[in-house]
């Protein structure tokens, strides 16, 4: 049945495109596309800033599907083929099934070149498609790393759906990122390339800030999603007992509790989080927040009484209790313990270990001219004029 539906789909979408696809060459237009959350991201707005100020058309196109809203969304689908007909650029933060399922003009794959375990061959023309994930680093496992795995997709969803099909370019934070997301999309290393999102910029420039001593210490408790529900699910256990952790930790410390959108069905936001720019201290456990912490200069501690689990589902491409042991936690007296420290300022924050884990998912990257929403555009028109 799923691979009848997938059939299905792609014929219907391709049918669009091509009575979509003009016959003169394609404007001068960007798509910027999203399926998890209905307002534009701040990447999202910079990069459109970026295009337009090159005169180009940009179109943001978002929406966050539901089980509520299937029917509005078929119609969003349409106008997403269509948009995808008259583009020459598109942007994607995230998968799309209706990306990886229409027949674009490609780039010739010279297979003799690629490694057999890349199961995508497919590299837009027109548009230039590039898929701007949306989050730092290379932390957790993800993608074609977690087949059949609880937190990942099955092998037939991956291949019905032909998930991550049809990027030109996969772009990540960092050098040291690029053989993950190679595995994990799918595809040659070489497609994989290392830029700026424009949240780089904003995190860098924001002042950095330290516990401050003369009030509340405020701790930001924010673990990764769990995508399946017979996943253990550590924060969650201890949410259920908060105001016994609370009171372990004293008058002194404030704790913020904030768990990812999409385990309540909510739309997921690409921006930096507010609650993560007040706090002092961060409490993540497999969270790519650890990097937007790292660039705001955030201590940050791991909390991760399942890390011998996690390792196996999905698995991890960083593993903080190997490279940062000195700041990575396993019980709840413990974690208390070392937060009462740091708020106290009788226990000083070791910041080498948190660079140990963090600071090289953005290395490479030559940053010495221009902004990074300059740098994506140069490289996206670059691409269309090939």
């Amino acid at each position: 049945m799923r691979r009848a539906f997938a059939a299905c789909s792609k014929a219907f979408f391709n049918f669009i495109y091509r009575a979509s696809s003009p016959s003169k060459p394609r404007n001068n237009q960007v798509v910027f596309l999203s399926r998890q959350a209905d307002e534009p991201s701040y990447d999202y707005v910079e990069l459109s800033r970026e295009f337009e100020r090159r005169g180009w058309t940009s179109v943001m196109h978002l929406k966050k599907v539901t089980k509520r809203n299937l029917i509005p969304y078929a119609y969003h689908v349409v106008k997403e083929v269509r948009l995808l007909a008259k583009s020459k650029a598109a942007i994607l933060d995230r998968y799309d099934p209706v990306v990886s399922m229409l027949e674009f003009e490609c780039a010739a794959a010279d297979d003799a070149g690629l490694p057999a375990e890349c199961v995508h061959r497919e590299f837009p023309l027109q548009p230039v498609v590039m898929q701007l994930w949306h989050a730092f680093g290379a932390y957790k496992r993800f993608g074609y790393q977690s087949i059949g795995t609880r937190e990942g997709h099955s092998r037939d969803v991956i291949d019905a759906f032909s998930i991550h099909r049809n990027y030109s370019w996969v772009v990540c934070s960092g050098e040291q990122c690029r053989p993950a997301f190679a595995e994990a999309f799918s595809c040659p290393i070489d497609r994989v390339v290392a830029l700026d999102r424009p949240e780089y910029d904003e995190l860098a420039s924001m002042v950095k800030q330290r516990p401050g001593l003369s009030c509340k210490t405020r701790v930001l408790m924010a673990p990764t999603l769990r995508k399946s529900a017979s996943s253990e699910h550590p924060f969650k256990d201890l949410y259920e007992r908060r105001d016994e952790f609370e009171r372990l930790l004293g008058d002194a410390i404030e704790v913020v509790w904030s768990f990812h959108p999409l385990e309540s069905g909510l739309p997921a936001p690409g921006n930096v989080s507010q609650t993560l720019v007040d706090a002092d201290i961060l409490v993540t456990d497999y969270s790519s927040i650890v990097y937007e912490a790292y660039l705001l200069g955030k201590p940050v501690l791991f909390y991760i009484p399942d890390i011998d689990k996690y390792v196996v589902s999905p698995g991890l491409n960083a593993n903080p209790a190997e490279a940062s042991p000195g700041i990575c936690l396993h019980g709840e007296e413990q974690l208390a313990e070392r937060l009462q420290g740091i708020a106290s300022g009788e226990a000083a924050y070791d910041f080498d270990q948190l660079e140990a884990f963090a600071g090289g998912a953005f290395g490479g990257i030559d940053r010495s001219s221009g902004t990074a929403a300059s740098r994506f555009v140069d490289f996206v028109i670059a691409e269309t004029q090939r």
